[in-house]
């Protein structure tokens, strides 16, 4: 038996994702645009997301191929990116049978490769490290390895790398980075890919042949207060009830450890989500949240359950009432500069008892 009491929920704009994911692919019309959905499609209920858009991409990329099989069990059937490649030798069978394609970024992914008999005929790429430092072959070992690949496995080979600083439009790295694994798409002339979404907005000569759409696909800028041509729509509107309303007296504190004092008589609403919800903990007293057309401040630290809100300046408030915690009317940027944090930890981490709906 389902049943959901309480009315806190992540309200998924479905119509939102779709134009996001058109307006950007627009930017780079001359690529194929994945749409990355691991991580449960940073928060959004992957197979929500990818049902949506599967009829407008090509292909997915996630983060394993655990991942790709939950798209396959829900009746997904584009071609799959795994972008960290195979944990297990047995993934190469199953990339196989499931049109996975595998980015191999380690010697021992290599050898497995080497060792499957027959020989392995699914799609693959290649990762070169261009200066992330975390995955990929370096330039001096690109040559080596892909001496180690069969004619067939070279047909429609993918050389990728990563970007570690596109959001950065003043820093020369990504021109270095580009340069570096450009020149190796010239010597081998193959296929690449380097555009994440702060690429493909700053970056149109790393557009190359596919680009790789993650955070602004679900509405939010990961090049700041950039201006864009369109505005991105945020995808996810996170949401709970005020549970309950009270005043406090001037010199009163509220929540744990006494960190917020009144200094005026306050009126306090309870919201029903806390940081076992993914609210984050550490957002501090006068982080916003938007209710009855008004912004309000959070006041004293987040509970596991609850936050406190000064509803003082908004008037006509009930129980029962809505607040948005981050969505069209907060930015979720705003929040996570509150919290110490990043918009990609914030959207990923909106737990499991946070049901996911589609907007009306």
């Amino acid at each position: 038996m389902s049943y959901t009491s309480r009315l806190t929920q992540a309200i998924i704009d479905l119509d939102a994702l779709v134009k996001n994911y058109q307006y950007i692919d627009s930017l780079a019309s001359k690529s194929n645009t994945i749409a990355v959905i691991k991580a449960d499609a940073y928060g959004h209920d992957a197979n929500k997301v990818a049902h949506a858009l599967s009829a407008k991409v090509n292909s997915f990329a996630v983060g394993f191929i655990d991942e790709a099989l939950a798209l396959r069990s829900a009746g997904i059937t584009n071609t799959v990116l795994i972008l960290e490649g195979p944990f297990k030798e047995s993934d190469f069978d199953l990339a196989r049978k499931n049109n996975f394609t595998l980015m191999l970024h380690s010697e021992y992914q290599i050898q497995w490769l080497k060792s499957i008999r027959p020989e392995f005929s699914g799609d693959i790429w290649l990762k070169v490290d261009t200066g992330m430092n975390r995955l990929g072959f370096h330039l001096e070992q690109v040559d080596r390895i892909m001496a180690q690949l069969s004619i067939n496995q070279r047909k429609d080979l993918v050389l990728c790398s990563h970007f570690s600083t596109a959001e950065q439009i003043d820093n020369l790295k990504p021109v270095e980075q580009l340069a570096k694994l450009t020149q190796l798409v010239s010597k081998y002339h193959c296929k690449f890919s380097m555009a994440n979404s702060a690429g493909i907005l700053n970056w149109p000569a790393s557009h190359g042949d596919h680009t790789r759409l993650g955070l602004a696909l679900y509405g939010v800028s990961p090049i700041g207060e950039t201006p864009l041509s369109q505005p991105l729509i945020p995808v996810m509107t996170l949401q709970a009830n005020i549970i309950a309303i009270h005043t406090v007296k001037v010199g009163e504190t509220v929540g744990y450890g006494d960190t917020w004092q009144a200094e005026r008589e306050t009126i306090i609403a309870t919201v029903a989500i806390g940081y076992a919800d993914g609210y984050p903990r550490n957002a501090k007293s006068g982080t916003p949240v938007f209710l009855k057309g008004k912004v309000a401040p959070l006041v004293g630290r987040v509970s596991m359950d609850m936050i406190t809100v000064d509803i003082t300046d908004v008037e006509n408030i009930i129980i029962g009432d809505s607040v948005e915690l981050w969505g069209k009317n907060i930015s979720i940027d705003t929040v996570a500069q509150c919290s110490d944090t990043i918009n990609y930890e914030l959207l990923t981490r909106v737990s499991k008892r946070v049901p996911k709906v589609v907007a009306e």
